[in-house]
């Protein structure tokens, strides 16, 4: 993932990883995001360069338009940031911008099996719907910099430390034994967990 990372990033510096974030829309009750940009948000940080960011989704269940899969307006990017302001209780980009591109540019929606991975740019416009089927859906959403672009604004050191790159296979080698046969999606305590020290 870190290797693709660094292919998209617009830069020639190690790659580093910012945050990354579980995202649970449990059924019936999983709640709609409106339109927005991540650079929206990290504008705010001062990240100098948008280019130098990636963001990428990492399906842990399967993502379709029932449980409420990301929506991205394809080509979106090249507008470069949109002013964000207060839609309801969330943050959205200005919706006089986001119809304007609806009108210009097409609407995806990103389905995804688990295991899929979705690399996007901070300025991408995206959203997603409530999910209203019987099934979980559940990502990862992990953010990575150029250890070039500079955040001014970043109290967190994480944004400029390169990311120290392992074997694929190393998360299933953890020193307390294997994970493989673990059910992360189950709520009790898992007896695959109990083996290996991880309980929820």
């Amino acid at each position: 993932m870190v290797h693709s990372t660094a292919e998209l990033l617009d830069s020639d510096a190690p790659v580093c990883h910012f945050h990354s974030k579980l995202m649970q829309k449990e059924p019936k009750v999983g709640g709609a995001w409106e339109w927005h940009q991540d650079y929206g948000y990290w504008y705010k940080n001062q990240f100098m360069f948008p280019d130098q960011l990636c963001s990428v989704m990492v399906a842990l269940t399967p993502a379709n338009k029932e449980n409420g899969c990301l929506q991205v307006i394809k080509g979106s990017h090249k507008l470069g940031r949109v002013n964000h302001g207060f839609a309801g209780e969330q943050v959205g980009a200005d919706m006089v911008m986001v119809n304007n591109a609806l009108k210009t540019m097409d609407l995806i929606y990103c389905e995804l099996d688990a295991g899929d991975a979705l690399f996007f740019h901070p300025n991408l416009l995206h959203r997603s719907e409530a999910n209203l089927s019987a099934y979980p859906r559940w990502s990862i959403i992990s953010c990575y910099s150029s250890q070039s672009n500079l955040a001014y604004n970043e109290p967190s050191t994480s944004w400029k430390i390169p990311v120290a790159i392992v074997p694929n296979e190393a998360i299933l080698q953890w020193e307390r034994g294997t994970l493989s046969n673990a059910d992360f999606l189950k709520k009790e305590n898992d007896p695959a967990l109990k083996e290996t020290g991880w309980e929820k």
